[in-house]
């Protein structure tokens, strides 16, 4: 596990092997220009030194000062030539170390992730056995507290139920730490494990065709199994959705950093904000921001970015949280041919990923907080930045990094700092993801500054930013929606 000091930094992904903290960078890229400095002072003294030598200064009998100051310039010159190799391979060798530590993180990554499979084969395989064991102790103890729950009064029942989150809320210091975030991403990718161990599936066979081998099956095929069997019990069941804008369009401006483009993301009741870029003689550009979740039933109600619509995105299946920006974008006037770039917030980091995914739009940039879409197959022509904080358990549900490389920022939010008891999800909150977008704006890590560069130069030329706000609703009936190739 990375140990981290307070607000670093590790960056890594974005086609590179290195992984290592902004500040080891940082030094590295010091280094870099103190070698090509320290290079340039030795040419010019050495050019200076060629105008007047020792020689010179004795045939003009110069004074002992002169004499003096050449051989100091000869000492200088000496020193400089040593420097500048040293300089060097400190900056080398940092390189080094980050490209070290990359493979061995990845490397532990794999293993654990190995070893958390078969764990979960030979969990599955036994499972019944085991249940069957303790079959009676289970009932028992679950009949009992059914029937306690059942005998209470009705005012106390809804009582119960009402301090149930505020309970949770209080065992977020457990949910928070980055060992336990680690274990459910572990726990996530090995559910495919675990049904084929249930299936009576040989172990091998289920470790060949998983996550860990040809990836025929993973989180995808284990979270269409939960949202098929829940849709018998009227849960996590998709319906229609239909959009409205939430206001007029206002005039704005272009955004420029990593936190305007986070604080840009909308937390009201609208969940989608489209931004439109006017070019003189070029077509519009567009910058969509896709909000996260803001209903955590099970059962679907009236709004579309709630657990339904998670299931259904991890699941590959077409949310409706998905459809209902797809709508707001067409409203927009977002075409095939548009450029667009997506910036979403957990679940709307989700399904931004996976509207770049999707090949129907002209996608220039994605850049995700938080956002459960380790699995996402974005093509890695597209520049994506992911900010993930290591004691956040949303990005975690997500599973692991396998299927895109984005430049991968990660960050301990609460490595200094009392973990708060006032959220269920402290570490998952937008203002501590706007907290971490601003360090990384204040980042000179290579990979983090050349995506912004291209991110911004998404809007050179722009003469006229337009904003309009977008709200969806899910309707009453439950329509089986059409779902993506592939879904």
């Amino acid at each position: 596990m990375t140990v981290l000091m307070a607000g670093d930094l590790v960056i890594g992904g974005g086609g590179s092997i290195a992984v290592a903290t902004s500040e080891l960078f940082e030094d590295a890229r010091r280094l870099g220009e103190l070698r090509a400095l320290l290079t340039e002072c030795h040419r010019q003294l050495v050019v200076i030194d060629r105008v007047v030598g020792v020689a010179q200064l004795n045939d003009l009998a110069a004074p002992s000062s002169a004499l003096a100051a050449e051989r100091a310039m000869d000492d200088a010159s000496a020193a400089l030539a040593r420097a500048a190799p040293a300089a060097e391979g400190l900056n080398l060798a940092l390189i080094a170390s980050a490209d070290a530590y990359g493979i061995g993180e990845d490397l532990a990554e794999r293993l654990a992730q190995d070893l958390a499979g078969r764990f979960g084969a030979m969990l599955g395989l036994f499972l019944p056995a085991i249940a069957l064991e303790l079959l009676p102790e289970i009932l028992g103890i679950g009949a009992g507290v059914a029937l306690g729950i059942a005998l209470l009064p009705p005012e106390k029942r809804v009582a119960l139920f009402r301090v149930l989150p505020q309970w949770l809320q209080g065992k977020s210091v457990v949910l928070t730490d980055p060992r336990v975030v680690q274990l459910v991403r572990l726990t996530v990718m090995s559910a495919d494990d675990f049904g084929g161990g249930l299936l009576k599936l040989p172990p091998e066979l289920v470790h060949a065709i998983g996550d860990e081998g040809l990836g025929l099956v993973g989180l995808a095929t284990s979270s269409t199994v939960v949202v098929g069997i829940a849709g018998t019990w009227g849960v996590l069941a998709e319906t229609a959705v239909s959009v409205t804008r939430a206001g007029a369009t206002v005039p704005a401006t272009r955004a420029e950093s990593y936190s305007d483009r986070a604080a840009r993301v909308p937390q009201g009741a609208a969940q989608v904000r489209i931004d439109r870029y006017a070019q003189p003689g070029e077509p519009d550009r567009f910058e969509v921001y896709v909000g996260g979740t803001r209903d955590f039933s099970l059962e679907p109600g009236s709004e579309p970015w709630d657990m339904t619509s998670n299931m259904n995105a991890v699941a590959g299946r077409e949310a409706g949280s998905y459809r209902a920006v797809t709508e707001a974008m067409a409203d927009a006037g977002v075409t095939s041919s548009s450029p667009v770039l997506f910036t979403g917030y957990s679940q709307g980091g989700l399904i931004a990923a996976e509207l770049a995914a999707s090949g129907d739009y002209d996608t220039r940039g994605l850049y995700t907080l938080g956002a459960p879409a380790a699995q996402v197959e974005v093509p890695s022509s597209i520049p994506w930045v992911a900010l993930e904080h290591t004691d956040d358990i949303v990005p975690a549900v997500g599973g692991s990094w396998a299927s895109a490389d984005p430049v991968l920022v990660r960050r301990q939010l609460f490595d200094d700092r009392p973990v708060s008891t006032e959220v269920l999800f402290p570490a998952h909150q937008l203002a501590g993801y706007r907290e971490t977008a601003a360090l990384v704006d204040a980042s000179h890590e290579t990979r983090v500054v050349s995506a912004l560069a291209g991110f911004d130069r998404f809007g050179d030329g722009t003469t006229r930013v337009d904003s309009t706000l977008y709200r969806g609703v899910r309707e009453a009936s439950s329509a089986d929606p059409a779902r993506r190739s592939g879904g």
